[in-house]
């Protein structure tokens, strides 16, 4: 079938991405048809690495972009009391590996180094500072302004990825790039949807009685997937038995020190039922507690909740909670759908989006998933000039599900690696089956490219040596000092450079913010 027209329901993020993409690529009619009173969710304001192909498809200039989304920068992702609930924390960081030889060589020297001299000297969270040096930009939330290949290679177009307010940024591209590029916007309710014979879509009907016809139907309903799930019948699979997660509460916190809480990393932090996220936006930090109504009550939930937010941002060392919190910070309950369609595109109509599937918020999965699949449809309308036929069907559903449950597996490893045992939530995620994929990942070690799965293995404890028998035999391994020697000479050289680096904030005040 040739595409002429495109009718998109559902604004936010996703829509307004899908928007964006198709008005600059393609040459089709583009309408959205937005709620008035639908509020968007909002929980997906970090972003991963692959966030910069959608910047640089739509020309994106981040002083230009960044200022109007409250957005900052991200270097990596931190996992605290994940492993043992002691306080423990280790990163994720994004960017190339910095040693020398293959990624396995330099992951099996890591843990021959621990073997001899320690785990005081080499903790798991050492790891990642071992293999990548941007850990330590990272950990002291500096962005360099200086390269030193020796020292570091951080690159800041290719390294990071952004914090922001998805709903500031949803509204931007619909301001200045959507409706500037002739996408038709309407405000209004869809009341009805009218099916043709072969079972696709033929016209939406509105509260204000407008038929609105398209070639094809763009479903960013969110949760509600009133297209692709109410009114195709396309069926929904849950991922309730092995994500628990289904359960979220979100607050904003003022900063109290903006230069010292201005981290570059989304901090995960573990709790007795699930984790919480924090996010620093250039305006406040972004908060929530992910969590299984199977587990715990949403009361008792919003309780350990304000426990944790009134001991890190109010200063309060006790076990309960002060007024300042209940006096402060706003809380507002989410449901997690968590799951996928059996399709993403069915007939004339294509879910982008939660209307299509979603995880869970850990690793930003739910915007990640939003800009690549609405990537991959303008990619489909472009390649034969909106010529589509079941061959691009097909191939948009199998990437789309390849894509899902690649991601799937890579959040479930977080919890069945974990060592935790002091709660019923956490011995149950580690009974949770892992992917054949993820296994084989995990214990060979070894990756051809950038596999974030190593620095959450190695960060949760899997150590692929048996420390006692390879003790034994480097016990006089003259090669395993000389490494030694020279990895700590050479951390303190990193450290004294990040040290000379400027701050996160210090660093957006001067080149971001400064208009």
């Amino acid at each position: 079938m040739k595409i002429k027209s495109v009718t998109i329901v559902g604004g936010g993020s996703a829509g307004w991405m899908t928007a964006a993409l198709l008005s600059k690529y393609s040459n089709v009619k583009i309408i959205l048809v937005e709620s008035k009173k639908i509020k968007t969710i909002g929980v997906g304001e970090s972003t991963l690495q692959k966030f910069n192909e959608l910047l640089n498809r739509l020309e994106l200039d981040d002083s230009e972009w960044m200022p109007k989304c409250k957005a900052t920068y991200k270097t990596s992702i931190a996992f605290k009391n994940w492993r043992e609930g002691q306080g423990e924390r280790f990163q994720y960081p994004f960017g190339r590996y910095d040693l020398t030889n293959t990624y396995k060589s330099n992951a099996i020297e890591f843990f021959l180094l621990r073997a001899k001299f320690g785990k005081k000297l080499y903790p798991y969270e050492e790891f990642s500072r071992f293999v990548n040096h941007n850990t330590f930009i990272a950990e002291k939330s500096k962005i360099p302004i200086n390269s030193d290949m020796n020292i570091g290679n951080f690159n800041l177009a290719d390294d990071i990825a952004y914090h922001l307010d998805a709903e500031l940024f949803g509204k931007y591209l619909r301001d200045e790039h959507c409706i500037p590029n002739g996408v038709i916007h309407k405000l209004t309710e869809i009341k009805d949807v009218i099916l043709n014979s072969d079972g696709g879509i033929s016209k939406l009907i509105t509260v204000d009685n407008e038929n609105i016809e398209s070639d094809l139907y763009v479903d960013c309903t969110g949760f509600k997937s009133l297209l692709l799930e109410k009114y195709l019948n396309v069926p929904f699979y849950s991922f309730e038995n092995e994500l628990f997660n289904d359960s979220a509460i979100k607050a904003n916190i003022k900063y109290n020190n903006i230069e010292s809480e201005m981290s570059t990393y989304t901090d995960n932090v573990a709790l007795n039922n699930g984790w919480c996220w924090n996010i620093p936006l250039w305006d406040r930090i972004g908060t929530g507690y992910v969590y299984s109504s199977k587990y715990t009550s949403q009361e008792k939930a919003e309780n350990e909740f304000k426990q944790y937010l009134s001991k890190r941002f109010f200063k309060n060392k006790s076990k309960g909670f002060n007024s300042e919190v209940e006096e402060k910070v706003k809380f507002e309950h989410i449901k997690i759908k968590h799951g996928k369609h059996d399709v993403a595109w069915k007939k004339n109509c294509v879910a982008i989006g939660l209307s299509y599937g979603f995880l869970e918020p850990l690793e930003s999965t739910g915007l990640l998933t939003s800009h690549q699949c609405a990537i991959v449809l303008c990619d489909t309308l472009v390649r034969r000039d909106s010529f589509v036929t079941q061959f691009d069907i097909d191939f948009f559903n199998n990437s789309t599900d390849a894509m899902m449950d690649t991601y799937k597996n890579f959040v479930l490893a977080h919890y069945t690696l974990s060592q935790r045992t002091d709660t019923a939530y956490w011995r149950d995620c580690l009974k949770v089956s892992t992917s054949k994929d993820s296994m084989n990942k995990i214990m060979k070690f070894d990756s051809s490219e950038n596999d974030g799965l190593l620095y959450i293995a190695a960060g949760l404890g899997n150590n692929p040596l048996n420390e006692k028998y390879v003790l034994q035999q480097i016990s006089n391994d003259k090669n395993v000092d000389k490494l030694h020697e020279q990895w700590q000479q050479h951390r303190k050289t990193i450290m004294k450079w990040v040290d000379n680096q400027p701050t996160h904030y210090q660093f957006l005040k001067d080149n971001i913010y400064s208009k």
